[in-house]
């Protein structure tokens, strides 16, 4: 660190000590002013029921017993405030339970001192009237609640006052849910401006905490259009997938753009757990309705349990999830297999931070290297390997075929050789469903890729196959594409209106490989359902709707065409293969068929001298069923 820059940390710090201190010397300050106002307030309120109890005049021969009785008024109710902790509230952020503990404190009080005048005025204060400190108890209560929410109400309004509440909201909901986000909202200071709530339990024209009840909850895209509303606010139930896309549709039907946020759970506000920062933008994820992932399972618990275990493109989108959900199954030791160095670090600092007693090696290391896969399950004495390692992005691989088998194809040998050699107990090689009938490089590599390790000889090393499709999030994919692209104001590039794909979430995928492998047999390919297909189209143009702005108005789609090697849509199977279930929902097992094609001859498809032209050649001989045969033509 250089001297300039030592010296401006030492400043910063210095500061921040001053400033600390500071909050330290008038916290004795604020506690003491809020106890010379109690004081304040208990004398007034005795002296005012005194008054009001004699027909507003202290002429009265009571008048005379006023200091006595004044000053056991105050020691009483003083130190009834202090045991109920009344001088350490916020006003400014006073509640319900402020308001509770202030009428427990005068009620508790005042008892005390009726009672108290009740035996002892006949000594103490004759004649004294026992209404005086009734009326005392109503008005003292008044006057401290009253305080606490007046400090309230002009701070909110200063809130108000100090911003522009430019953004029009209204709030989908249930009462209590509503309730306690608009009390959120009245402690901390927004721009947002509530129009109103929608809410089934309640009826329109009434209101909750100010905000008007515009109506139902299906009525949610009609009064965005009425109200010019910019956002709304989802609260549980209401933020589901399938009403989030029945609003967006109702939103474009209307032609109203409007930004949808949602709450996890209004509970979770209430119990305090989170605040009104935990507020999320709808994502287009939020539209799919993916089922959670569960890791309490116990047949994957069992599978991994005691378990070395080494993942293979460890840093990789599904690598480092897989990595991340099988440390929660606690294995005996997990070595994370990366070229990457970079994602790498990032991985293992994230593991070890999250698993501190997990015996994590990491490993850099190529697939492509017998030597380097060699050295690492050797050591480490592996018992499991999953192959994640791969290239996936298939205009790259398109524009070079040669690497994509050296590692796709070459990679998946070299595991395969060395994992028999080694005695590995089982490998499992995830897979796309660009593998089936496939129409571009990297499908086809991914292809013989599995069929390396189906043909196989039997051995003492079982290998699984897992197939499945494409994944959200994952690194090079169309959704992370969108948003930079959105981001930077569009257009959205979209190669054609009609594609279509399959969609999990990056733990649902690993979740389901998890069971599938864990159930698989010797030479499975196990299958994972992904639900329908979406149109990657219709997948840009809600993500420009959830953002607030309208297609083709205020955002531009493009379409370029398909790219090469691409296909409008994808296949889980081949016209040839057919699924048997599992006792597990979603997950399948391809019945095995007979491959009517040239066996697989690693060695000849890895020739350094062959141009993109005579790979697509030889592995269209070696796939009969590929769909990329009548393109190579037109290239």
């Amino acid at each position: 660190m250089s001297s300039k820059n030592g010296s401006h940390y030492s400043l910063v710090l210095d500061i921040n000590y001053k400033i600390e201190k500071l909050v330290q010397m008038l916290l004795p300050v604020r506690t003491v002013l809020v106890f010379i106002s109690s004081l304040v307030t208990v004398a007034l309120s005795f002296l005012i029921a005194f008054y009001v109890r004699h027909d507003f005049s202290f002429f009265q021969r009571e008048a005379e017993f006023i200091p006595k009785v004044l000053l056991l008024v105050v020691v009483v109710k003083m130190t009834v405030f202090l045991l109920f902790r009344l001088y350490e509230g916020m006003w400014r952020y006073v509640s319900i339970t402020d308001m509770s503990r202030i009428f427990a404190a005068n009620l508790i009080s005042s008892i005390i001192l009726i009672l108290a005048i009740y035996f002892g005025r006949a000594e103490y204060a004759p004649g004294f009237s026992l209404n005086v400190m009734v009326l005392d108890f109503l008005v003292c209560f008044l006057v401290m609640s009253g305080k606490r929410i007046l400090m309230r109400i002009i701070r909110e309004s200063a809130a108000k006052a100090s911003g522009h509440q430019d953004v029009r909201t209204i709030i989908l909901g249930k009462p209590d849910g509503i309730n306690n986000l608009l009390q959120l909202f009245s402690a901390s200071p927004s721009k947002r401006h509530i129009i109103g709530v929608l809410c089934d339990d309640l009826q329109a024209g009434q209101s909750l905490r100010g905000a008007s009840v515009l109506g139902k909850t299906s009525s949610a895209a009609k009064c965005a259009k009425k109200h010019n509303i910019s956002e709304m606010l989802l609260l549980p139930p209401y933020s589901t997938p399938a009403n989030i896309r029945r609003i967006l549709n109702d939103l474009e039907r209307r032609g109203k753009t409007c930004e949808l946020r949602m709450i996890p759970s209004y509970l979770d506000i209430a119990d305090g757990e989170i605040s009104v920062s935990h507020i999320k933008e709808v994502e287009i994820e939020d539209l799919l309705g993916r089922k959670p992932v569960d890791l309490g399972r116990k047949d994957v618990e069992e599978f991994v349990s005691g378990k070395k275990i080494m993942v293979t493109g460890a840093g990789g989108s599904i690598g480092s999830e897989l990595c991340c959900q099988l440390a929660a199954y606690r294995p005996e030791r997990l070595v994370l297999f990366e070229l990457s160095e970079l994602n790498l670090y990032e991985l293992s600092d994230k593991l070890g931070e999250a698993f501190p007693g997990l015996d994590i090696v990491s490993v850099i290391g190529d697939v492509r290297s017998r030597d380097d896969l060699r050295e690492a399950m050797q050591k480490n004495k592996i018992n499991l390997v999953f192959h994640a390692a791969a290239y996936k992005h298939v205009p790259l691989m398109e524009a070079n075929p040669a690497m994509a088998l050296k590692t796709n194809v070459g990679g998946t040998q070299n595991v395969s050789a060395v994992s028999e050699e080694c005695g590995i107990e089982r490998v499992v090689v995830i897979s796309t469903d660009k593998a089936v009938n496939p129409s571009s490089i990297m499908g086809a590599t991914k292809r013989i890729a599995e069929r390396i390790v189906l043909e196989r000889a039997k051995s003492v090393t079982d290998f699984v196959v897992v197939r499945f499709g494409n994944v959200l999030g994952s690194s090079g994919s169309v959704i992370p594409r969108f948003k930079k692209q959105l981001a930077k104001g569009g257009p959205l590039t979209v190669t054609s209106k009609e594609v279509v794909r399959y969609f999990m979430s990056i733990p649902e995928a690993v979740d389901l490989l998890l069971q599938a492998c864990a159930i698989g047999n010797d030479r499975d390919i196990m299958v994972l359902e992904m639900g329908e297909q979406i149109k990657i189209y219709d997948m840009a143009r809600k993500l420009i709707e959830l953002s607030g702005m309208e297609p083709d108005v205020d955002v531009e789609i493009v379409i370029t065409g398909l790219r090469p090697g691409e296909k409008e849509y994808e296949e889980l199977l081949t016209d040839e293969e057919k699924v048997d279930r599992t006792p597990y929902e979603r997950i399948y097992v391809a019945k095995k068929q007979a491959v009517n094609a040239p066996p697989v001859v690693v060695e000849d498809l890895l020739n350094a001298k062959d141009t993109p032209t005579s790979i697509k050649n030889k592995l269209a001989r070696l796939i009969p069923e590929n769909k990329f045969n009548e393109a190579l033509g037109n290239r």
